[in-house]
C-alpha cells in the first residue's frame, strides 16, 4: 500500500519513515520521548527519517540533525500551526512509512498516509482510556472513552501495523481494535534502555542525603500516585541523628511548583522542607542530576500505561521501584522474572496503598548499598534485552510484506 521497500529483502534499511508529533523535545511526557528516541533508532539503523512537529527550536533542529533527523515543522495559519495542513516540505521525504502516536498525531498521520500520499501507515498506541479516564477531572469520563476508543478502531481499520508501547497497552490496544476473528494484530514495541557512554559497567554509590525522586508530568495527583509518594516518605521513620528523606518530585508547570508543594505538604503532613517540587525540564543534563541524586526513583502511579521515567533510572543504575499498575512492571516481570518481584509495589487503589509503599520505600532506603548493588545488576541483565535496535527490528518485521499479507 505505497511503500516501494521490501524491509524482507537487503534493502530494507533504505525505507524512509515520517513520525508526527506535535513537538520534538519531550515537554508534554512520554509520548514524546518515545517519539524522539524511536526516529533517532530508525536514523541509527539506516532509515531515510523524518519527523513533522508543531514548532522546532534552534535546539531542536540542532539536536534532531545530530540524531540524523529531519525536522519538518507545520504549516502556519492565521490560529497558528497545523499538523493537518498539508506540508509540502514533509512530502518531498517520500516517505514509505507514516507513523502516528494515538490521540496526539494518529489521525493526523491517517490524513498523510490516506489522502496526501498511498503508504504505509502505522498507529502507534500509548494509553488505555478505560483506565485513565476516571482519574481525571469532570464527570464526562464514559464519553471521553468511548470516543478516544471510537477513534483508535478507526484508525486501526486502515492501519498497516497497530503497536503499542509494551504488554499492558498491548492487551488492552487488542480488546479495542479487536474483530472477533484476530484480522488485527497488535504488535508489542517495548522502549530500549539509554545508558550514558561509560556507565554501563559501573556501579553507583548513594549520597549521604537520602532522596526519593518522582519523574515525570505531575498534572494529576491521583493517576500518577503523588499522595501516596508523599504520605508514604512523610511517614518514613529514621534513627536518631539520621537525615530524613527528601521527597523530590520534578515535573510541575513552572508556574504551580509552590502550589502543588503546599498541596503535598498539607495531605501528608510532612514537613515542608522535606518535599521539594521543582519544574518540568527536557533538560538531559538536569534530569539525569536528578537521578544521579537520587537514593530511589518511584512510580508510584495508580495507573501508567507504561512507565518511561523507569527506563530512565535504570539507565543510570538508580533503584527503582513501581507500581503494579504500571505497564512498565509486566516488563520487568517478562524478563527479569523472580529478580523483578522486589520491584513492584502491589497498588490497587485501596487504603493499604500508602502501608505498601511506605514499607517498601523503607526497605530500600534502609540498605542503600544492597538496593544500588541491586540496580547495577539489573540494568546489566536489560541492557542486551532491551534497547532500541531491538525495537527497531521488531518494527521493520511488522512492516514486511509477508507480515503484512498474514
Amino acid at each position: 500500500m505505497g511503500g516501494q521497500t521490501d524491509p524482507d529483502s537487503p534493502g530494507d534499511s533504505c525505507l524512509s519513515f515520517l513520525l508526527i508529533n506535535d513537538e520534538w523535545s519531550p515537554t508534554r511526557g512520554g509520548i514524546s520521548t518515545f517519539n524522539r528516541l524511536l526516529a533517532t533508532a530508525l536514523a541509527n539503523a539506516g532509515c531515510r527519517t523524518a519527523c513533522l512537529v508543531e514548532h522546532a527550536t534552534p535546539r531542536d533542529r540542532e539536536d534532531a540533525a545530530e540524531r540524523g533527523v529531519n525536522l519538518v515543522v507545520a504549516e502556519r495559519t492565521p490560529a497558528g500551526p497545523n499538523l493537518y495542513v498539508r506540508a509540502e516540505q514533509a512530502l518531498r521525504t517520500l516517505p514509505d512509512v507514516v507513523v502516528g502516536h494515538d490521540r496526539v498525531s494518529g489521525s493526523v498521520a491517517w490524513t498523510y498516509a490516506r489522502r496526501y500520499r498511498r503508504t504505509r501507515l502505522v498507529h502507534i498506541v500509548h494509553t488505555a482510556p478505560s483506565e485513565i479516564e476516571p482519574y481525571k477531572s469532570g464527570e464526562d469520563a464514559p464519553r471521553r472513552i468511548a470516543q478516544r476508543e471510537r477513534m483508535t478502531r478507526d484508525i486501526a481499520a486502515d492501519a498497516d501495523v497497530v503497536a503499542a508501547v509494551g504488554p499492558r497497552l498491548r492487551r488492552n490496544a487488542e480488546a479495542v481494535v479487536c474483530d472477533g476473528f484476530g484480522g488485527v494484530p497488535v504488535l508489542q514495541l517495548d522502549p530500549g534502555l539509554t545508558v550514558p557512554a561509560g556507565l554501563d559497567g559501573r556501579m553507583r554509590r548513594a549520597l549521604a542525603e537520602p532522596t526519593v525522586l518522582v519523574l515525570g508530568r505531575t498534572g494529576d495527583i491521583e493517576l500518577k500516585g503523588l499522595d501516596i509518594a508523599a504520605k508514604a516518605t512523610a511517614g518514613l521513620t529514621v534513627p536518631t541523628g539520621q537525615p530524613k528523606p527528601v521527597l523530590y518530585v520534578r515535573g510541575a508547570p513552572g508556574s504551580e511548583c509552590a502550589s502543588l508543594h503546599g498541596k503535598l505538604v498539607a495531605m501528608s503532613g510532612a514537613a515542608r522542607d522535606r518535599i521539594d517540587v521543582r519544574a518540568f525540564t527536557d533538560d538531559p543534563d538536569e534530569l539525569g542530576q536528578d537521578l544521579k541524586r537520587a537514593s530511589l526513583s518511584i512510580i508510584p502511579s495508580r495507573v501508567e500505561g507504561f512507565g518511561m521515567a523507569a527506563l530512565d533510572a535504570i539507565s543510570l543504575g538508580t533503584p527503582l521501584l513501581v507500581s503494579s499498575k504500571a505497564g512498565i512492571a509486566e516488563t520487568l516481570r517478562q524478563h527479569l522474572g523472580s529478580l523483578a518481584g522486589a520491584m513492584i509495589v502491589e497498588t490497587d487503589d485501596t487504603g493499604e496503598d500508602v502501608a505498601r509503599w511506605k514499607a517498601a520505600i523503607n526497605r530500600i532506603l534502609s540498605d542503600r548499598e544492597k538496593a544500588f548493588h541491586d540496580a547495577h545488576e539489573i540494568r546489566r541483565r536489560l541492557i542486551g534485552v532491551l534497547s532500541w535496535e531491538r525495537t527497531v527490528d521488531k518494527l521493520l518485521c511488522g512492516l514486511s510484506p509477508r507480515s503484512l499479507a498474514s
